[in-house]
Protein backbone atom coordinates (compact mmCIF):
# COMPACT_ATOMS: atom_id res chain seq x y z
CA UNK A 1 0.00 0.00 0.00
CA UNK A 2 1.40 3.57 -0.47
CA UNK A 3 2.86 5.49 1.72
CA UNK A 4 2.02 9.16 2.43
CA UNK A 5 3.67 11.70 4.73
CA UNK A 6 1.55 12.82 8.06
CA UNK A 7 0.11 15.97 9.32
CA UNK A 8 -1.35 16.12 12.32
CA UNK A 9 -4.70 16.50 13.28
CA UNK A 10 -5.10 18.68 16.91
CA UNK A 11 -7.15 16.04 18.83
CA UNK A 12 -9.76 19.12 19.76
CA UNK A 13 -10.67 19.57 16.08
CA UNK A 14 -11.50 16.02 15.29
CA UNK A 15 -15.08 16.92 15.98
CA UNK A 16 -15.44 19.57 13.17
CA UNK A 17 -14.48 16.52 10.42
CA UNK A 18 -16.41 14.00 12.06
CA UNK A 19 -19.55 14.48 9.61
CA UNK A 20 -17.07 14.16 6.34
CA UNK A 21 -16.33 18.10 5.87
CA UNK A 22 -13.49 18.46 3.30
CA UNK A 23 -11.63 21.34 4.63
CA UNK A 24 -8.89 20.93 7.72
CA UNK A 25 -7.94 24.77 7.97
CA UNK A 26 -4.53 26.07 9.37
CA UNK A 27 -5.51 26.60 12.70
CA UNK A 28 -6.70 22.65 13.02
CA UNK A 29 -3.19 21.21 12.33
CA UNK A 30 0.48 20.69 13.71
CA UNK A 31 2.34 22.23 10.40
CA UNK A 32 4.74 19.86 9.45
CA UNK A 33 8.62 19.94 11.05
CA UNK A 34 9.79 19.19 6.90
CA UNK A 35 8.11 21.93 4.54
CA UNK A 36 6.03 19.86 1.94
CA UNK A 37 5.40 20.83 -1.87
CA UNK A 38 1.71 22.11 -2.91
CA UNK A 39 -0.01 19.50 -3.96
CA UNK A 40 1.30 16.39 -1.99
CA UNK A 41 -0.83 13.76 -0.73
CA UNK A 42 -0.75 13.25 3.11
CA UNK A 43 -2.38 11.66 5.41
CA UNK A 44 -4.40 13.36 8.66
CA UNK A 45 -4.02 11.72 11.57
CA UNK A 46 -4.07 12.38 15.22
CA UNK A 47 -0.68 12.82 17.18
CA UNK A 48 -0.94 8.78 18.60
CA UNK A 49 -0.84 7.78 14.99
CA UNK A 50 -4.32 6.78 13.99
CA UNK A 51 -5.77 7.89 10.89
CA UNK A 52 -8.52 10.27 10.20
CA UNK A 53 -8.35 11.06 6.70
CA UNK A 54 -6.03 11.35 3.27
CA UNK A 55 -6.33 14.71 1.87
CA UNK A 56 -3.69 17.55 -0.40
CA UNK A 57 -1.96 19.87 1.24
CA UNK A 58 -1.17 23.20 0.80
CA UNK A 59 1.30 25.45 2.49
CA UNK A 60 -0.25 28.74 1.34
CA UNK A 61 -3.50 28.20 1.40
CA UNK A 62 -6.05 28.72 4.47
CA UNK A 63 -7.17 25.44 3.43
CA UNK A 64 -4.08 23.64 4.97
CA UNK A 65 -5.53 19.66 3.68
CA UNK A 66 -8.59 19.60 1.42
CA UNK A 67 -9.91 16.26 2.07
CA UNK A 68 -10.88 13.21 -0.89
CA UNK A 69 -10.58 10.34 1.21
CA UNK A 70 -11.82 8.34 4.10
CA UNK A 71 -10.45 4.75 3.85
CA UNK A 72 -6.82 4.28 4.98
CA UNK A 73 -6.91 1.93 2.02
CA UNK A 74 -7.46 3.46 -1.09
CA UNK A 75 -4.83 5.93 -2.43
CA UNK A 76 -5.68 8.96 -4.00
CA UNK A 77 -4.16 8.27 -7.65
CA UNK A 78 -5.80 8.41 -11.04
CA UNK A 79 -8.12 5.55 -10.76
CA UNK A 80 -9.57 6.90 -7.82
CA UNK A 81 -9.85 10.05 -9.73
CA UNK A 82 -11.48 8.95 -12.41
CA UNK A 83 -13.76 6.98 -10.56
CA UNK A 84 -15.11 10.07 -8.93
CA UNK A 85 -15.20 11.93 -12.07
CA UNK A 86 -17.20 8.90 -13.81
CA UNK A 87 -19.68 8.53 -10.41
CA UNK A 88 -20.38 12.61 -11.13
CA UNK A 89 -21.22 12.09 -14.92
CA UNK A 90 -23.51 9.36 -14.05
CA UNK A 91 -25.34 11.19 -11.85
CA UNK A 92 -25.86 14.34 -15.05
CA UNK A 93 -26.80 11.60 -17.00
CA UNK A 94 -29.47 10.08 -14.97
CA UNK A 95 -30.87 13.73 -14.38
CA UNK A 96 -30.67 14.51 -18.53
CA UNK A 97 -32.74 11.58 -19.15
CA UNK A 98 -35.25 12.51 -17.03
CA UNK A 99 -35.79 16.13 -18.41
CA UNK A 100 -34.27 15.84 -21.95
CA UNK A 101 -31.04 17.21 -23.96
CA UNK A 102 -29.92 20.51 -22.23
CA UNK A 103 -27.26 22.81 -24.43
CA UNK A 104 -24.92 23.38 -21.38
CA UNK A 105 -24.68 21.24 -17.81
CA UNK A 106 -22.37 21.09 -15.24
CA UNK A 107 -20.47 18.40 -14.89
CA UNK A 108 -18.20 18.56 -11.33
CA UNK A 109 -19.44 20.71 -8.72
CA UNK A 110 -16.89 20.58 -6.70
CA UNK A 111 -17.56 19.29 -3.21
CA UNK A 112 -20.82 18.30 -4.37
CA UNK A 113 -19.06 15.78 -6.25
CA UNK A 114 -15.97 15.14 -3.59
CA UNK A 115 -14.00 16.51 -6.02
CA UNK A 116 -13.24 19.46 -3.73
CA UNK A 117 -11.70 23.02 -5.60
CA UNK A 118 -12.79 21.34 -8.64
CA UNK A 119 -15.42 22.71 -11.59
CA UNK A 120 -16.53 21.57 -15.06
CA UNK A 121 -18.70 23.01 -16.99
CA UNK A 122 -20.04 22.17 -20.35
CA UNK A 123 -21.44 24.77 -23.12
CA UNK A 124 -22.23 22.81 -26.44
CA UNK A 125 -18.97 21.45 -27.71
CA UNK A 126 -16.33 23.11 -25.22
CA UNK A 127 -15.97 23.04 -21.76
CA UNK A 128 -14.64 25.25 -19.10
CA UNK A 129 -12.50 23.87 -16.05
CA UNK A 130 -12.96 26.18 -12.89
CA UNK A 131 -10.12 25.70 -10.62
CA UNK A 132 -10.67 26.77 -6.86
CA UNK A 133 -7.48 24.66 -5.33
CA UNK A 134 -4.00 24.35 -6.07
CA UNK A 135 -5.01 20.74 -5.15
CA UNK A 136 -5.57 20.16 -8.84
CA UNK A 137 -3.35 21.59 -10.73
CA UNK A 138 -1.33 18.35 -10.62
CA UNK A 139 -4.43 16.45 -11.71
CA UNK A 140 -5.59 18.48 -14.76
CA UNK A 141 -3.77 15.72 -17.43
CA UNK A 142 -5.82 13.25 -16.06
CA UNK A 143 -9.14 15.17 -15.70
CA UNK A 144 -8.72 16.43 -19.59
CA UNK A 145 -7.86 13.09 -21.21
CA UNK A 146 -11.10 11.78 -19.47
CA UNK A 147 -12.96 14.96 -20.58
CA UNK A 148 -11.43 14.25 -24.04
CA UNK A 149 -12.18 10.28 -24.36
CA UNK A 150 -16.02 10.74 -22.29
CA UNK A 151 -16.84 13.95 -24.44
CA UNK A 152 -14.76 14.81 -27.77
CA UNK A 153 -14.47 18.50 -26.92
CA UNK A 154 -13.83 20.86 -29.45
CA UNK A 155 -12.15 23.38 -26.79
CA UNK A 156 -11.00 23.19 -22.82
CA UNK A 157 -10.66 26.18 -21.74
CA UNK A 158 -9.04 26.54 -18.35
CA UNK A 159 -9.97 29.28 -15.94
CA UNK A 160 -8.06 30.70 -12.69
CA UNK A 161 -9.52 33.55 -10.50
CA UNK A 162 -6.95 36.16 -9.73
CA UNK A 163 -8.23 36.40 -5.93
CA UNK A 164 -8.84 32.39 -6.10
CA UNK A 165 -4.70 32.32 -7.65
CA UNK A 166 -3.58 34.75 -5.01
CA UNK A 167 -5.22 32.41 -2.01
CA UNK A 168 -4.17 29.25 -3.23
CA UNK A 169 -0.60 30.21 -4.72
CA UNK A 170 -1.78 29.25 -8.71
CA UNK A 171 -0.49 30.94 -11.54
CA UNK A 172 -2.73 33.39 -12.89
CA UNK A 173 -4.59 33.75 -16.37
CA UNK A 174 -6.76 31.91 -18.22
CA UNK A 175 -5.42 29.30 -21.07
CA UNK A 176 -6.71 26.79 -23.59
CA UNK A 177 -5.77 23.32 -22.78
CA UNK A 178 -7.29 21.89 -26.15
CA UNK A 179 -8.59 22.61 -29.22
CA UNK A 180 -9.31 26.79 -30.26
CA UNK A 181 -11.71 29.17 -28.13
CA UNK A 182 -14.76 29.94 -30.89
CA UNK A 183 -14.26 32.89 -32.75
CA UNK A 184 -18.14 33.68 -31.62
CA UNK A 185 -19.32 34.61 -28.70
CA UNK A 186 -21.32 31.02 -27.40
CA UNK A 187 -25.12 30.60 -27.52
CA UNK A 188 -27.31 28.05 -25.51
CA UNK A 189 -30.70 27.75 -25.49
CA UNK A 190 -32.09 27.56 -21.74
CA UNK A 191 -35.96 26.78 -21.31
CA UNK A 192 -36.73 28.53 -24.61
CA UNK A 193 -34.58 31.31 -24.14
CA UNK A 194 -31.18 31.79 -26.17
CA UNK A 195 -28.38 32.96 -24.76
CA UNK A 196 -25.11 34.74 -25.87
CA UNK A 197 -21.85 34.76 -24.09
CA UNK A 198 -18.07 34.81 -24.19
CA UNK A 199 -16.00 31.99 -22.38
CA UNK A 200 -13.37 34.76 -21.97
CA UNK A 201 -14.80 37.54 -20.96
CA UNK A 202 -17.92 36.24 -18.46
CA UNK A 203 -18.06 35.66 -15.18
CA UNK A 204 -17.28 32.48 -13.46
CA UNK A 205 -17.24 29.92 -16.55
CA UNK A 206 -19.14 32.08 -18.73
CA UNK A 207 -22.41 31.85 -17.44
CA UNK A 208 -24.38 31.08 -14.37
CA UNK A 209 -25.95 27.74 -14.79
CA UNK A 210 -26.73 27.42 -11.33
CA UNK A 211 -30.12 29.83 -11.77
CA UNK A 212 -31.33 27.98 -14.55
CA UNK A 213 -34.29 26.47 -12.70
CA UNK A 214 -34.69 29.26 -10.79
CA UNK A 215 -35.31 31.94 -13.30
CA UNK A 216 -38.14 29.53 -14.78
CA UNK A 217 -39.68 29.06 -11.88
CA UNK A 218 -39.84 33.00 -10.93
CA UNK A 219 -40.62 34.29 -14.44
CA UNK A 220 -44.03 32.51 -14.24
CA UNK A 221 -44.84 34.23 -11.16
CA UNK A 222 -43.79 37.86 -12.45
CA UNK A 223 -46.58 40.39 -14.31
CA UNK A 224 -46.80 43.70 -14.73
CA UNK A 225 -43.54 46.02 -14.25
CA UNK A 226 -40.60 44.55 -13.30
CA UNK A 227 -37.27 45.62 -12.09
CA UNK A 228 -34.34 43.02 -12.39
CA UNK A 229 -31.45 44.39 -10.08
CA UNK A 230 -27.60 42.89 -11.09
CA UNK A 231 -29.45 41.45 -14.12
CA UNK A 232 -25.70 40.66 -15.88
CA UNK A 233 -27.05 39.15 -19.05
CA UNK A 234 -30.37 39.37 -19.03
CA UNK A 235 -31.22 35.58 -17.84
CA UNK A 236 -34.11 36.60 -15.27
CA UNK A 237 -35.41 39.28 -17.64
CA UNK A 238 -35.86 37.17 -20.75
CA UNK A 239 -37.41 34.21 -18.82
CA UNK A 240 -40.22 36.69 -17.57
CA UNK A 241 -40.29 38.00 -21.18
CA UNK A 242 -40.71 34.02 -22.55
CA UNK A 243 -42.35 32.31 -19.16
CA UNK A 244 -44.45 35.01 -17.45
CA UNK A 245 -46.32 38.09 -18.38
CA UNK A 246 -44.22 41.73 -17.88
CA UNK A 247 -45.64 44.92 -19.57
CA UNK A 248 -41.93 46.45 -18.86
CA UNK A 249 -38.92 45.72 -17.55
CA UNK A 250 -35.82 47.70 -16.01
CA UNK A 251 -32.55 45.56 -15.75
CA UNK A 252 -29.99 47.25 -13.60
CA UNK A 253 -26.19 46.26 -13.99
CA UNK A 254 -23.10 48.07 -12.47
CA UNK A 255 -21.19 46.38 -15.76
CA UNK A 256 -20.97 48.67 -19.44
CA UNK A 257 -19.77 44.99 -20.82
CA UNK A 258 -22.63 42.74 -19.24
CA UNK A 259 -25.44 45.03 -20.78
CA UNK A 260 -24.31 45.11 -23.89
CA UNK A 261 -24.36 41.31 -24.43
CA UNK A 262 -27.73 41.44 -22.07
CA UNK A 263 -29.13 43.68 -25.08
CA UNK A 264 -27.60 41.84 -27.87
CA UNK A 265 -29.42 38.62 -25.77
CA UNK A 266 -32.98 40.42 -25.64
CA UNK A 267 -32.43 40.99 -29.49
CA UNK A 268 -31.89 37.47 -30.11
CA UNK A 269 -34.86 36.76 -28.35
CA UNK A 270 -37.17 39.63 -30.05
CA UNK A 271 -37.60 40.96 -26.79
CA UNK A 272 -38.57 44.86 -26.68
CA UNK A 273 -39.48 45.58 -23.62
CA UNK A 274 -36.45 45.68 -21.65
CA UNK A 275 -34.37 49.14 -20.15
CA UNK A 276 -30.60 47.79 -19.71
CA UNK A 277 -29.37 51.04 -17.00
CA UNK A 278 -25.81 50.79 -15.97
CA UNK A 279 -24.87 52.08 -12.64
CA UNK A 280 -23.77 50.70 -8.53
CA UNK A 281 -27.28 48.74 -7.55
CA UNK A 282 -27.56 50.56 -4.33
CA UNK A 283 -27.54 54.30 -5.73
CA UNK A 284 -30.13 52.92 -8.17
CA UNK A 285 -32.46 51.37 -5.93
CA UNK A 286 -32.30 54.39 -3.78
CA UNK A 287 -32.83 56.95 -6.93
CA UNK A 288 -35.96 54.69 -8.13
CA UNK A 289 -37.14 55.05 -4.71
CA UNK A 290 -36.92 58.66 -4.33
CA UNK A 291 -38.61 58.88 -7.57
CA UNK A 292 -41.51 57.45 -6.25
CA UNK A 293 -40.90 54.44 -9.15
CA UNK A 294 -42.70 51.34 -7.90
CA UNK A 295 -42.83 47.21 -9.43
CA UNK A 296 -44.99 44.61 -9.27
CA UNK A 297 -42.25 42.32 -9.32
CA UNK A 298 -38.40 42.88 -8.18
CA UNK A 299 -35.66 40.29 -8.61
CA UNK A 300 -32.61 40.63 -6.82
CA UNK A 301 -29.42 38.35 -7.69
CA UNK A 302 -26.07 39.97 -5.89
CA UNK A 303 -22.67 38.80 -6.66
CA UNK A 304 -21.18 36.93 -3.74
CA UNK A 305 -20.96 39.25 -0.54
CA UNK A 306 -19.51 37.04 1.92
CA UNK A 307 -15.78 35.03 0.86
CA UNK A 308 -15.36 33.84 4.66
CA UNK A 309 -16.78 33.49 8.25
CA UNK A 310 -15.30 37.16 8.64
CA UNK A 311 -17.50 38.69 6.07
CA UNK A 312 -20.77 37.38 7.62
CA UNK A 313 -22.16 40.09 9.02
CA UNK A 314 -21.77 42.65 6.56
CA UNK A 315 -22.90 40.66 3.76
CA UNK A 316 -26.31 40.19 6.13
CA UNK A 317 -26.05 43.97 6.29
CA UNK A 318 -25.92 44.42 2.57
CA UNK A 319 -28.21 42.22 1.80
CA UNK A 320 -30.81 43.98 4.44
CA UNK A 321 -30.37 47.26 2.68
CA UNK A 322 -30.80 45.48 -1.33
CA UNK A 323 -34.11 43.69 -0.10
CA UNK A 324 -35.05 46.78 1.94
CA UNK A 325 -34.94 48.95 -0.61
CA UNK A 326 -37.02 46.41 -2.50
CA UNK A 327 -39.67 45.82 -0.41
CA UNK A 328 -40.53 49.77 -0.63
CA UNK A 329 -40.56 49.67 -4.93
CA UNK A 330 -43.04 47.27 -4.34
CA UNK A 331 -46.84 47.77 -5.20
CA UNK A 332 -49.24 45.70 -2.65
CA UNK A 333 -49.08 42.04 -3.16
CA UNK A 334 -45.94 42.08 -5.42
CA UNK A 335 -43.58 39.28 -6.52
CA UNK A 336 -39.80 39.73 -4.57
CA UNK A 337 -37.71 36.92 -5.97
CA UNK A 338 -34.49 37.52 -3.53
CA UNK A 339 -31.07 35.48 -3.94
CA UNK A 340 -28.25 35.25 -2.64
CA UNK A 341 -25.06 32.95 -3.79
CA UNK A 342 -22.57 33.60 -0.58
CA UNK A 343 -21.90 30.13 0.73
CA UNK A 344 -20.93 31.61 3.94
CA UNK A 345 -24.59 33.01 4.70
CA UNK A 346 -26.88 29.69 5.40
CA UNK A 347 -30.21 29.60 4.11
CA UNK A 348 -31.51 30.04 7.78
CA UNK A 349 -29.66 33.81 8.17
CA UNK A 350 -30.85 34.54 4.49
CA UNK A 351 -34.81 33.40 5.89
CA UNK A 352 -34.25 35.79 8.92
CA UNK A 353 -32.55 38.62 7.83
CA UNK A 354 -35.80 38.92 5.50
CA UNK A 355 -38.15 38.55 8.38
CA UNK A 356 -36.53 41.55 9.66
CA UNK A 357 -36.51 43.58 6.77
CA UNK A 358 -40.04 42.79 6.79
CA UNK A 359 -40.83 43.66 10.36
CA UNK A 360 -38.73 47.10 9.91
CA UNK A 361 -40.72 47.55 6.28
CA UNK A 362 -44.22 47.21 8.39
CA UNK A 363 -44.43 44.42 5.30
CA UNK A 364 -45.98 41.48 5.85
CA UNK A 365 -43.77 38.22 3.57
CA UNK A 366 -45.32 34.93 2.42
CA UNK A 367 -43.07 32.69 0.66
CA UNK A 368 -44.04 30.96 -1.94
CA UNK A 369 -41.01 29.00 -3.42
CA UNK A 370 -37.47 28.38 -1.21
CA UNK A 371 -35.46 27.00 -4.09
CA UNK A 372 -31.58 26.39 -4.31
CA UNK A 373 -28.76 25.95 -7.18
CA UNK A 374 -30.06 23.59 -10.43
CA UNK A 375 -29.67 20.09 -10.24
CA UNK A 376 -26.65 19.57 -12.23
CA UNK A 377 -25.08 21.62 -8.60
CA UNK A 378 -25.03 18.69 -5.89
CA UNK A 379 -24.84 19.74 -2.48
CA UNK A 380 -22.81 18.08 0.01
CA UNK A 381 -24.57 17.63 3.43
CA UNK A 382 -21.20 17.30 4.87
CA UNK A 383 -20.12 21.19 3.51
CA UNK A 384 -22.86 23.03 4.02
CA UNK A 385 -21.13 25.42 2.46
CA UNK A 386 -21.97 24.18 -0.77
CA UNK A 387 -25.28 24.84 -0.43
CA UNK A 388 -24.11 28.22 -1.18
CA UNK A 389 -27.51 29.58 -3.25
CA UNK A 390 -30.53 30.79 -1.97
CA UNK A 391 -33.66 31.51 -4.04
CA UNK A 392 -36.52 32.91 -2.48
CA UNK A 393 -39.80 33.61 -3.93
CA UNK A 394 -42.45 35.58 -1.93
CA UNK A 395 -45.21 37.81 -2.26
CA UNK A 396 -45.01 40.71 -0.45
CA UNK A 397 -48.09 43.12 1.12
Amino acid sequence: MTSYPQIFLRPSKLKALEGGHPWVLDKSIIEPTVPLAVGTIVDLTLPDGRFVARGIYNPVSRIRVRIYQWNAMRPLDDVWLIERLDIALSLRRKWRDAIGNVDAMRLVNSEGDGLSGLIIDRFGGCVVIQLAAAAMMDRLPIIQSWLTERFQPSCIWLRIDEHIAEMEGLPVGDRILQGELPSESMSIVEHGVRIQFSLVAGQKTGYYLDQRENRYAAAKWISGRMLDVCCYLGGFSLAAARWGSPTQILALDASRRALEQAELNAKLNLVDNITFRQGDCFEQLDQLSSAGERFDSVVLDPPKMAGNRKQTDAALRAYHRLNSCAMRLLVPGGILVSCSCSGRVSRDEFAHMLAVVASRTNKRVTIIEQRGAAPDHPVSLACPESEYLKCIICRVE
